[in-house]
């Protein structure tokens, strides 16, 4: 059976200590899939993250918000019978099972980050090679039989730029961007739902509070009288597993004011028609009045478009992101404030008054009717709306609703409310003036899918990048005397920091005769000699060195050590 470990994601927040902060505003998501890196050992280990980082200009340094794991391992569930014991998964007498459930709340390590950094900037990463072994110069570290030999040092020095160039560069340069870029922090669950589906039925659902996750006390999903399909479902892997995570999250919140006085006078005409039609009229009522011609509408945007082409208002706008009821309330006592029907009579009047001066007989009428029918509170007194509106003149239709407009209900018997809009001059110079930002904590929830996935793949390693095929006549030691012997062997390539050949300091340029009984005289060999073992498994090399004695003869050395791992991504 594959051994599958079912992996979810939390979120879970800290910087040292786990604790719960709102993730901020203009942040951005991040994954890291199948991408292998080093543990705090030294040793190849599958890793997977998600996350939100921060977008800041340049210079400044943003925070990474990384997501906790959570594995299920299915291979090791237990089965509990009916006496509480523990039993077999074929046993007719399973009450529960029992996954077991562990979690990771590390911070990245260097390794890590390289792929965090690499998802971020959408650069392709597979995994983390190790450096290679230099010396106090930073040149690759050689030994000294082969400083003797020039065209030897090119060549483990061409081997070795190759790597660094084409490997550890572009790797390091991702590592060296998060570092000087971000600084990363765990964030915390306010809540977490576990859901476990079989067959498409729930067979499992449990809210514990994020506080268990954080400090490890939640330690595996309980499944209570299963059916034989839930058991064998699980025990393959093949269940639905999902994690519901609930944590507080930030938005921002903003009104900026440019308007665009064809959209609020629309605006009016909409939720006038809008109160209207709700209160099943037969008509249309807009500004008190009721009417029952449908062209009234169309006449009055008609009227709009054609007047408001003035540059000032025409580049003009609302714009609203998000905004909370708050924030519109205080917008709208700004651009449309309430006034009483006596102030919107009074300004009636006083309108009738200017248009009278300035010889507009229509629009003067227009306010004296208005004021009257405000002053009566009755909607049925209608004038002749679609002949004042073809008198209005320009900027003289938004002066006109700007001294009162009834906003809601437009029965005559029924509570009213006034309110007025800016006129042009007005909205112009608020417009240039009027900003309004919030950032709001919110709670937020995110159903991830658990997914079985099979562990990283790794190859057996010494620590070895490349070698060479040697070849040569050498005086070998055989415990009597010092024939001349044609040797037959691999010379060592650059080895990398942490790998078998650094840790049993074995140099670049050692003389490899065999792994284990598998000898070894060129890359293809040696690559099949790798291939009888697992990474980390326990075997010897066979060496061809200089004796103490006389460094012009050489013997056999055994040298038994732990194999490495390299990820096998080809």
């Amino acid at each position: 059976m594959k051994n599958f470990l079912i992996i979810f994601l939390i979120l879970i927040a800290s910087t040292e200590n786990a604790y719960s902060q709102p993730i901020p505003p203009n942040t951005n998501r991040f994954s890291v899939v199948n991408y292998i890196a080093l543990d705090g050992n030294g040793k190849y280990i599958p890793y997977t993250t998600h996350g939100f980082y921060e977008s800041v200009p340049k210079g400044s340094i943003g925070r990474v918000y990384i997501l906790p794991i959570l594995k299920f391992d299915v291979n090791n569930i237990k089965y509990i019978d009916s006496k509480g014991k523990e039993t077999y998964k074929n046993s007719d007498d399973i009450r529960t099972l029992v996954i077991p459930v562990t979690q990771e709340l590390a911070l990245p390590n260097e390794s890590q980050k390289a792929s965090i950094d690499a998802a971020i900037r959408s650069t392709t990463l597979s995994a983390y090679y190790a450096p290679i072994v230099k010396n106090m110069n930073g040149q690759p570290l050689l030994s000294p039989l082969v400083n003797s030999n020039p065209s030897l040092v090119n060549y483990l020095f061409s081997l070795a730029s190759q790597y660094e160039a084409t490997v550890i560069a572009p790797q390091q340069q991702l590592i060296t961007d998060f570092n000087t870029n971000f600084q990363s922090q765990i964030i915390s669950p306010n809540e977490v739902e576990f859901t476990v589906e079989a067959g498409g039925q729930t067979v499992y659902n449990k809210s514990i509070p994020g506080t268990y996750i954080v400090n490890g006390t939640f330690k595996n999903i309980r499944i209570e009288n299963p059916t034989e399909y839930t058991k064998n479902v699980l025990a393959d892997g093949n269940a639905d597993i999902s994690v519901s995570y609930k944590f507080k999250n930030s938005k921002v919140s903003s009104i900026s004011a440019h308007i665009d006085a064809t959209a609020v006078i629309n605006q009016v005409l909409n939720e006038a028609y809008q109160s209207s039609t709700s209160q099943k009229s037969s008509g249309w009522a807009f500004l008190g009045f009721g009417s029952s011609k449908k062209s009234m509408k169309s006449s009055f945007n008609e009227q709009v478009n054609s007047q408001y082409k003035d540059e000032t208002i025409n580049a003009t706008r609302i714009e609203m992101y998000d905004a909370d009821e708050e924030m519109i309330d205080a917008f709208e006592k700004i651009f449309f404030p309430e006034i009483s029907a006596t102030e919107a009579i009074q300004n009636h009047l006083a309108a009738a008054e200017k248009a009278k001066a300035e010889g507009n007989e229509k629009l003067q009428n227009f306010h004296l009717q208005y004021a009257e029918a405000l002053s009566k509170n009755d909607p049925n007194l209608t004038p002749n709306i679609e002949a004042a509106v073809a008198a209005l003149g320009k900027k003289d239709y938004v002066g006109f609703i700007a001294n009162g407009v009834r906003w809601g209900n437009n029965s005559g018997s029924g509570k009213t409310s006034i309110k007025r809009v800016l006129n042009s001059t007005e909205m112009t110079k608020m417009a240039k003036d009027y900003s309004s930002v919030k950032t709001i904590s919110v709670q937020h929830a995110v159903t991830q899918p658990v997914i079985a996935k099979e562990e990283a793949k790794y190859k057996p390693s010494i620590g070895m990048i490349d070698a060479m095929p040697w070849e040569g006549q050498l005086y070998m030691f055989n415990g009597y005397s010092t024939p001349l012997q044609n040797v037959k062997c691999l010379l060592a390539g650059p080895i990398t920091v942490g790998g078998a050949l650094h840790r049993n300091n074995i140099l670049p340029g050692t003389l490899i005769k065999s792994v284990g009984s598998h000898p070894v005289y060129d890359i293809q060999s040696f690559s099949d000699a790798l291939k009888n073992y697992e990474p980390y498994e326990r075997t010897y090399l066979t060496l061809i060195v200089p004796t103490a004695e006389n460094p012009n003869v050489y013997k056999e050395r055994n040298i038994e050590f732990t194999l490495g791992a390299v990820p096998d991504v080809e």
